[in-house]
């Protein structure tokens, strides 16, 4: 009876070790985007945003790599429930102007603006260019977003931000990130730390959680009748 005996605390002992390595790990500072700016709540009247796809800034992506961040861009954005969506695909971008991405800076081909809004319905668009996209551990994910009116192209919200795995916050809120969205079985934080993909959805979503919130109207307070 004893060998069994040893076992079963020999199995406690490595599942107590694992739980404690798990939360000295998360024990510590996470990162918060600060290279964000914009209004304090989401503009009255926008009801629908235009997502173009996402511009390799360094146009050494190949394009099958590059056109895997559009949905999960457009997962986060949609989760954050600001307005409805309404994705530009890159085959159709390509018959309007030549390109399957455009950047955010500098200037815009001519009426795609005006091209955007008639296609769309759209009151705004929302661009997205990669900076810095670093896809072996420890994975880096830089990039810069801009809201804009339409159709005028007048800036609403800016994020510019660089996820950095290798930063000890960043990692840390990657791996509660991965945990909490996790419905598999097992511990998802080590996934995250090797995919490209899981850890664009955290970096993504950290942003995408910034956006101008929709903030509620005052209360309306009954007027008392005026005496006669």
């Amino acid at each position: 009876m004893l060998r069994p005996a040893l076992a079963l605390a020999a199995l406690l002992l490595l599942a107590g070790c694992s739980l404690f390595s798990r939360k000295i790990e998360d024990v510590g500072p996470t990162y918060t985007p600060k290279n964000v700016s914009g209004p304090a709540s989401w503009p009255v009247g926008l009801l629908r945003v235009a997502v173009m796809p996402a511009h390799d800034v360094s146009g050494d992506l190949p394009p099958e790599t590059l056109s895997t961040y559009d949905p999960i861009w457009q997962r986060s954005l949609g989760a954050a429930q600001r307005a409805e969506l309404v994705p530009v695909a890159r085959n159709q971008l390509s018959v309007w102007i030549g390109r399957e991405s455009v950047a955010s800076t500098g200037l815009l081909p001519y009426t795609l603006l005006e091209r955007i809004t008639r296609e769309t319905g759209a009151q705004a668009v929302l661009f997205l260019d990669l900076t810095s996209v670093k896809s072996y551990p420890p994975l880096a994910l830089g990039f810069r977003a801009r809201l804009a009116a339409l159709p005028g192209g007048e800036t609403i919200w800016i994020a510019d931000e660089l996820f950095d795995a290798a930063d000890d916050a960043t990692a840390r809120s990657a791996r509660r990130f991965a945990r909490a969205n996790n419905s598999a079985p097992g511990d998802a934080a080590a996934g995250v730390a090797q995919s490209p993909s899981r850890f664009g959805a955290y970096a993504f979503q950290a942003v995408a959680t910034l956006l101008p919130p929709h903030l509620a109207p005052p209360p309306v307070v009954p007027q008392k009748p005026t005496a006669r």
